[in-house]
C-alpha cells in the first residue's frame, strides 16, 4: 500500500471519528433542549422517559393537569448526525428529525380523519380504514395534503388546528383515530419553536372540536 493511500485512510478515519463525537454531542444537546422545552410549557403532573439507543431519540409520556387532555406521548427520532456515511441517506429518506405526537383526550373522537402531506411517506401511508373513507386532495398555499375522511368538516377542522399551531410545511400527518380514541400528529421539530407549537396544538385542540361536547373530566 502506498504512503498516499495510508494518508488518505488516516484522514478519512479522522473525519469519521470527529463526526461521530460531534454528531453524538449535538444530538444529546438537542434532546436535552427539547425535554426542557416540553416540560416548561406542559408542566406535567407526572412524566416518564425511555431513551432510544443513546442519542437516537427518546419516548416521553406526560400526564397533564388539563380539563380536556389526559396525557401526551411524544417520540423524537433524530438523524444519525454521528454517522458521516449514513447521514445523507437518512436525510433524503426522512427529511430531518421527526416528532410523533399522540394525544389521549378526555372526550370521545367521533370519526376517523387524516391529513397527510403529499410525498411525506415515501412508500405510502398505511391507513387501515382507508377503503372506508372519502379521499380528496387539498392545497393550502404551497402545501399539498391528501385528505381521508367520513365527514369533510373533520379534515377542515384538522387543517384549522394545524394552521393555528404549526408551520404547515413542517407537518407530515395529522389524524383522528376513532378506534383508540387518540389524535396523532407527525412534525419536523424546530428546537426554538416546537415546544411552544406543541403547547398551542394542545390549547387549540378542544377549541377546534368544541362541538364534541361530551367531555368527561377526571
Amino acid at each position: 500500500m502506498s504512503s498516499t493511500l495510508v494518508i488518505i485512510f488516516l484522514v478519512f478515519g479522522g473525519v469519521l471519528a470527529l463526526q461521530f463525537y460531534k454528531g453524538r454531542k449535538l444530538n444529546a444537546m438537542l434532546m436535552v433542549h427539547y425535554i426542557r422545552g416540553f416540560e416548561n410549557v406542559l408542566k406535567p403532573k407526572d412524566k416518564d422517559y425511555i431513551y432510544l439507543g443513546g442519542t437516537v431519540g427518546f419516548k416521553a409520556r406526560y400526564q397533564l393537569q388539563n380539563k380536556f387532555i389526559r396525557d401526551v406521548d411524544l417520540t423524537l427520532t433524530m438523524l444519525p448526525r454521528q454517522s458521516f456515511l449514513w447521514l445523507p441517506f437518512s436525510y433524503v429518506m426522512r427529511g430531518g428529525d421527526r416528532l410523533y405526537i399522540v394525544v389521549s383526550p378526555k372526550f370521545r373522537v367521533r370519526r376517523d380523519a387524516h391529513l397527510i402531506r403529499r410525498m411525506f411517506h415515501r412508500f405510502g401511508a398505511k391507513i387501515k380504514e382507508e377503503k372506508d373513507l372519502n379521499k380528496e386532495n387539498l392545497k393550502v398555499n404551497d402545501t399539498e395534503f391528501i385528505a381521508l375522511y367520513k365527514e369533510k368538516s373533520d379534515v377542515l377542522n384538522l387543517l384549522k388546528l394545524l394552521e393555528n399551531s404549526f408551520d404547515l410545511k413542517r407537518v407530515g400527518q395529522v389524524s383522528l383515530n376513532f378506534e383508540n380514541n387518540t389524535i396523532y400528529c407527525i412534525v419536523k421539530p424546530d428546537p426554538q419553536k416546537t415546544p411552544r407549537e406543541l403547547e398551542k396544538f394542545l390549547e387549540n385542540l378542544p377549541k377546534t372540536f368544541e362541538n364534541w361536547t361530551y367531555f368527561s373530566e377526571e
